[in-house]
């Protein structure tokens, strides 16, 4: 004799069957992730590292997304990852999305909101503070900024983190944010009404540059396979103050990922020579003693490593 369910179990059944179903018509949230950083950077590797992945499996969730859609997300050109006409109009549609579930997400976590950093005051004025209100929005997170170079405020506990070159300290637990590449920058007219120079046109102008770190502009033109003249390179206290001075059409400065930003999309500086290593690295420091982050300290260094690779995008990009 068969066996006939009550007709309130059927409709539960038949409401899981529907239920499945809706969930295998969404894709899982980390490929969707995936898809959004690599459509973003550009490619596999810099999505990676902004994703604290390895590469290997970044493309494993780019191809899982592009199966469960039936169709590719990418087209594969020497230059990298671009977009296909749908790719382009599947992320316009995610983007938002995504972004909201995010912003929601990290609401519910209020526990701790306020996250302590200490910087350079280059750092802190023409890169973090620009960004706070983004931060608040995108992680919940009030952002307290000390500008410092003081290790002592790390080992006091008075800030969490601190985003400085690169520095020798056994306590300190140091993660690599940004490999730096410098190019040289000129206001579009010098002080004198000249036009700003090519690069074979440097050598001659007042090399400008911050107090520390030393030897920057000896770094760079060696790797370009120029030598500057004594008493060319003319010390600042900041970098801040140094892009001023170029900005003013005082001579040339060297620009770098997240700091030169505003100067170069206002106008008041422009390129001229091409980005070449100096030997130089921003670090997150934090103590040893605190490598177990919070929620809240991990979604800060989540958003640190994504803007900071967006700023070096950008920084790269620029002609």
């Amino acid at each position: 004799m068969p066996i006939v369910f009550p007709a309130s179990c059927r409709e539960d059944d038949a409401l899981g069957r529907h239920v499945g179903l809706m969930a295998r018509q969404t894709p899982p949230l980390e490929a969707i992730e995936a898809f959004l950083a690599v459509a973003e950077q550009g490619g596999v590797r810099a999505a990676a590292d902004v994703l604290a992945l390895s590469p290997s499996a970044t493309s494993r969730r780019i191809a899982s997304l592009e199966a469960f859609l039936g169709t590719p997300l990418f087209d594969r050109t020497d230059q990298g990852l671009k977009l296909t006409s749908g790719g382009r109009r599947y992320y316009e549609q995610v983007e938002p999305a995504v972004r909201a579930i995010g912003r929601a997400s990290v609401r519910v976590d209020t526990a701790t909101t306020r996250i302590t950093i200490a910087t350079s005051h280059s750092v802190a004025t023409n890169w973090l503070m620009p960004r706070a209100a983004s931060i608040l929005r995108d992680t919940g997170l009030y952002l307290d900024i000390l500008p410092t170079r003081d290790p002592n405020v790390l080992r006091s506990g008075e800030a969490q983190f601190a985003l400085w070159g690169a520095m020798e300290a056994d306590d300190f637990f140091g993660e690599p944010i940004v490999n730096v590449q410098a190019r040289p920058v000129t206001a579009p007219r010098l002080f004198d009404g000249r036009p700003a120079p090519q690069r074979q046109d440097l050598i001659g102008l007042p090399l400008l540059a911050p107090r520390e770190p030393k030897g920057i502009w000896q770094r760079w033109l060696a790797q370009a396979g120029l030598s500057a003249e004594p008493g060319q390179v003319l010390e600042h206290a900041t970098l801040a103050l140094t892009y001023e001075a170029a900005a003013a059409g005082m001579g040339a400065a060297l620009a770098i990922p997240m700091l030169c930003e505003r100067q170069l999309e206002d106008g008041r500086l422009v390129a001229c020579g091409p980005a070449l290593s100096v030997g130089e690295r921003y670090v997150l420091y934090r103590m040893r003693r605190r490598l177990n982050a919070t929620p809240a300290e991990t979604r800060w260094i989540h958003w640190l490593r994504r803007e900071a690779a967006l700023s070096v995008k950008k920084f790269e990009d620029i002609t």
